[in-house]
């Protein structure tokens, strides 16, 4: 592991200046990627709202992740939450339209320390951000707070399935594939290597449930992706109790 990488895990509050660095072409690499949009749109569409709800896109990146379900808000909003400078200043861009007509609004904040008052909250959307958190209890604690009573959080990320054969694809397609392209696109390696470590090391589908319900929420459903994705990608839907 490189010195920065190891850094990144030990001090994960600095992954965002990583971010900050690829941000201009996060979208680029990621559009390569295939089945990367129609996996945020499938963890999308598991949100149950009306329309008129607040809510949180929490990590929302360059707004990849709010493109997955933002027509499904009509008179509500949805504040996207980043804590990289950079990714946000893409989303600013993309949503300049919607900001302007109050439908987006954009916030720089630390996901660990949200400025949300408890109860406030009617859905919280947070694609590929809790396997970056410190501390994945307390993160998913404070989202419990901020959320209404019956509110719906929706988690998609890596968490590997519990087979023998999972993490040796995830190092071969990581390691053969991610890294590599991803550097040559992006000129930045660091937080690529980063993505395959920390996803090695990331909660497995049945412990990320299992936390949720230990936090409070119920109704946990655990949803598989298309494809070879169903071994490396998965989505959560919970409500508060």
């Amino acid at each position: 592991m490189s010195t920065t990488t190891s850094i990144l895990f030990n001090n994960k509050k600095i992954v965002p200046k990583e971010f900050n660095k690829i941000a201009s072409k996060y979208d680029f690499a990621t559009a390569m990627s295939h089945g990367y949009q129609d996996d945020l749109n499938k963890s999308g569409s598991l949100l149950q709202l009306k329309g008129d709800e607040l809510v949180v896109d929490l990590c929302c990146g360059t707004g990849k992740s709010t493109v997955a379900f933002k027509d499904k808000i009509t008179t509500g909003k949805i504040i996207c939450v980043d804590n990289s400078e950079g990714m946000l200043a893409v989303a600013s861009e993309k949503f300049a339209e919607e900001i302007k007509q109050g439908k987006i609004e954009i916030s720089l904040q630390d996901a660990m320390d949200l400025n949300f008052a408890p109860n406030s909250v009617d859905a919280i959307f947070m694609a590929y951000g809790l396997r970056n958190m410190p501390d994945y209890s307390t993160c998913i604690e404070n989202l419990h707070t901020i959320l209404k009573p019956n509110g719906q959080l929706v988690i998609h990320d890596y968490s590997l399935s519990n087979n023998w054969f999972s993490k040796p694809l995830w190092f071969i397609l990581g390691y053969g594939f991610i890294v590599p392209f991803c550097t040559v696109v992006s000129g930045s390696s660091t937080i690529y290597t980063y993505l395959i470590k920390s996803v090695l090391k990331f909660l497995q589908p049945n412990e990320v449930k299992s936390l949720l319900e230990k936090k409070g929420f119920g109704k946990v459903e655990i949803v598989n992706h298309a494809n070879w994705r169903r071994f490396f990608f998965h989505s959560f839907s919970a409500f508060k109790q």
